[in-house]
Parts: structure tokens; sequence; C-alpha cells
């Protein structure tokens, strides 16, 4: 799967936004980190090289970005790879292993069982035959070697949840979907909820 060299461009009005009084200074530097990050050329840390090339094309099945996105995408990939290597939330499915195993052992896995009924590697596939896997999965019908059908089913909840917070917590893709939230009053109104009491 190709990426582009450059990171998604981000809609004029929604960077002047950025720039304005309407968000808070750490919410700016957030949004700028993740509108600046180029993962291009990226070389994955927690994930082998192979788990990794699995994680790509089964990331582009998942979640499409071409009409929202038409110019650039964001390297999903890459971003679950350098999440697998913070603490996290702290959040994974009791039956599942620590998510950097459960991602290295699915990956594999998906890709062992797509050799095994197609002959070829999970990212070599066709569109068709990638899905007919991923809808497997979903369904808890894709069994590994070391994670059951229910278990593959729970790792691949995760995963879309994985994608879809990348994906939609970027700027970009905030500015495309007119996703305001960020824009809260800036550093000088109260951030978060205050108590109310009944009188």
């Amino acid at each position: 799967m190709s990426q582009t060299s450059l990171p998604p461009a981000i809609d004029q009005d929604y960077l002047a936004l950025l720039d304005s009084d309407r968000i808070s200074g750490r919410t700016r530097q957030v949004m700028e980190e993740r509108a600046q990050t180029s993962d291009a050329g990226y070389t994955p840390r927690q994930l082998s090289q192979s788990a990794y090339d699995v994680l790509g094309a089964l990331a582009a099945r998942v979640l499409p970005q071409t009409a929202i996105l038409p110019d650039a995408t964001i390297n999903i990939a890459a971003r679950i790879d350098a999440r697998l290597g913070t603490p996290g939330d702290g959040w994974r499915f009791a039956t599942l292993p620590p998510d950097t195993e459960a991602y290295e052992q699915a990956l594999n896995g998906l890709d062992s069982q797509a050799r095994q009924r197609y002959g070829t590697r999970f990212s070599a596939l066709d569109a068709g035959l990638q899905d007919s896997l991923v809808h497997a999965m979903a369904e808890g019908a894709l069994e590994t070697d070391r994670l059951d059908g229910t278990q593959m089913r729970s790792w691949f909840a995760d995963l879309r949840a994985d994608c879809v917070q990348i994906f939609i917590s970027h700027p970009a893709v905030q500015a495309q979907l007119g996703i305001d939230a960020v824009f809260n009053g800036g550093d000088g109104v109260f951030q978060g909820f205050s108590a109310w009491e009944k009188a």
C-alpha cells in the first residue's frame, strides 16, 4: 500500500480556527502535531515488518479514506504501531494478550489464513478475498493457531475502534466532516464540566 509523502492538507478556514482564540493552547498543540506528522517511510517499531504489512492492507479495507481525503491518506498502520509503544488507555479485552502481542498474533494469524486458503499473503489478495477474510473475522469464524475465533472477533473490534479514532482525530478529517468540538472557547474559558447543585 503506497502512502503519500505529505500529510493531508487542512481546509484554510479550519486552519484559521486553529489559530484563533476559540481553541485552548494545549488542544492547538495536539492538533498541530497530528496535522504535521508525516508517516511516509515509517518503519515499524512495535510490530514485525510482516505484521505491519498486513496491518496496512487491513486498515485500507476497514476504513477506506478517499471519500473524505481524496488527495492524501493518513497512514493508519504507522499511527497504530506508534500508539502500541505508549501506555495507551489501559483497556483491553480480558481474553486477549496485551495490545502489542494481540496485534502481532492476530495480524500474523490473518496472513497465515490467507496463505492457507488462497496461497498468498493477505496484502497480495484482491479486495474481494481480503473482504471475505475480514467478514469471517468479524463474525468470529476465523481461527488462527494463536487466537480462536472469538478472540479474533474481539481483536477486530479493537482494530476498528483504533482505525476510526486515529482517522477522526486528524484535523484534516475533522475539517472535511465539519467537526468543531475542539473549538471550546480557548484558554479564557473553563475547560471541562462544573458541578451542578440543585437549589
